[in-house]
């Protein structure tokens, strides 16, 4: 059986080719990868860590706005330009990925996710962690 930090792992791969609708079909959740009566609260996880990983925007991140805080309009305009770059862009979501298949171990995805889906993470941990899974 997997452990949560791996089930993260495995959802944000999915979710990074495209194939979380696997997720739906069943044969991938076997007893390798959990118990049969966590099939739903599987789903419903790696679908809020589709919706975050879909709509994250480094822009509107605690972390960016701490970067530019007390900055020059000019500074704050470069970097918005520079973090709308397409091959940027690609990059923070990567990073942003990492961070929620590590939600259970550390604080980051919070610094990268706007605050107003803060209760969405809360709730993404609380499932977690409601999963038989070690």
């Amino acid at each position: 059986m997997l452990t949560r930090s791996e089930l993260c792992r495995m959802f944000i791969g999915l979710i990074e080719v495209n194939d979380a609708d696997l997720l739906e079909q069943g044969n991938i959740l076997s007893a390798d990868v959990c118990t049969l009566g966590d099939h739903a609260l599987i789903r419903g996880i790696c679908d809020l860590m589709k919706k975050l990983y879909i709509d994250f925007d480094y822009l509107v991140s605690p972390r960016f706005e701490a970067e530019i805080e007390g900055k020059s309009p000019a500074y704050s305009a470069m970097l918005r330009k520079r973090y709308t770059d397409p091959v940027r862009r690609t990059e923070l979501r990567l990073v942003y990925g990492v961070a929620l298949t590590r939600i259970l171990d550390d604080n980051d995805a919070y610094t990268l996710t706007k605050t107003t889906e803060h209760e969405s993470l809360d709730r993404l941990r609380g499932w977690l962690n409601a999963l038989g899974n070690p």
